[in-house]
Order: C-alpha cells, then sequence, then structure tokens
C-alpha cells in the first residue's frame, strides 16, 4: 500500500513536537547553561531545587514519556505499528509523570504560573491525538 500523504505531514509534525519535550528534558539533566539562562532569574533557584528533588521513578516516567513519544514518530515514519505501543507507553510515562507534577509533589504551578497547566494539557491532547491516530493508520493497513 502506497503511503498517505499525511502520514509523512503528521509524522514530521509529531517528530518535531515530541523532540521538543526530549531537548528539554536533555537539556534540564544535564543542566545546560544556556537553557537553563531562560528560566527567569525570580524563579530560577526554585525551579532547579524542583528539578533537584524529582524522585527517580518521576524521572523515569519523565523520560519515558518523552522518549517513547520520540520512538513513537520515529516508528510512525517507518510505517511500523510499534508505534501504537510506543505512544501509549508514552501515554503512562506522561501521566505518571503528571501524577507527581501535580498531586503528589511540590506545585509546579507555584513557580511557573498557570501557563504549565495549559501546556501539560497541549501535550495530553496532542499525545492522544497521536496515539488515536496511529491507531486509525494501523487499522487501515498503513502501518505493518
Amino acid at each position: 500500500m502506497k503511503t498517505p500523504w499525511h502520514v509523512w505531514v503528521i509524522g514530521v509534525l509529531m517528530l518535531v513536537w515530541f523532540g521538543m519535550g526530549a531537548l528539554d528534558y536533555t537539556m534540564s539533566h544535564l543542566r545546560s547553561a544556556a537553557y537553563i539562562a531562560m528560566i527567569p532569574e525570580a524563579v530560577r533557584a526554585d525551579m532547579l531545587a524542583y528539578l533537584d528533588g524529582y524522585p527517580i521513578w518521576a524521572t523515569s516516567a519523565w523520560a519515558t514519556g518523552v522518549w517513547f513519544a520520540v520512538l513513537g514518530a520515529l516508528l510512525l515514519l517507518a510505517r511500523s505499528r510499534f508505534a501504537v505501543p510506543a505512544l501509549i507507553l508514552s501515554m503512562i510515562g506522561f501521566l505518571a509523570n503528571c501524577t507527581y507534577t501535580f498531586v503528589l509533589g511540590p506545585q509546579l504551578a507555584s513557580l511557573t504560573g498557570t501557563g504549565s497547566k495549559l501546556f501539560t494539557l497541549a501535550i495530553f491532547v496532542s499525545l492522544l491525538a497521536a496515539i488515536f491516530y496511529v491507531r486509525r493508520q494501523d487499522s487501515n493497513g498503513v502501518l505493518s
């Protein structure tokens, strides 16, 4: 079956969007000076303390959410049916990380304002849409 044009468009958009999450994860953990400098100075120390206080399970969930999303986008571009479970694992990691970020841990919104909640909602919606899209392509026989 010929790959529909929208698979390439959606796949590249997913890779860019989820790739930005991977960049955030990587730069946050490497403590890139240029990246850290983008945090407003008024909350920079508190934000770094917040990240340093992340428990290992929440960090693992963050990594799972980020890297499986990138993998899902790459697998979609490779027309692999394994894009579906990769994105589902990404969602599980994302939700586990959100549990710490918004329920169990110190409230991130106190450092970043309500923008972090809206951005998290955008990530959730885009990840959910990606799962539905990839499942649809799998059921249509586009993925193998």
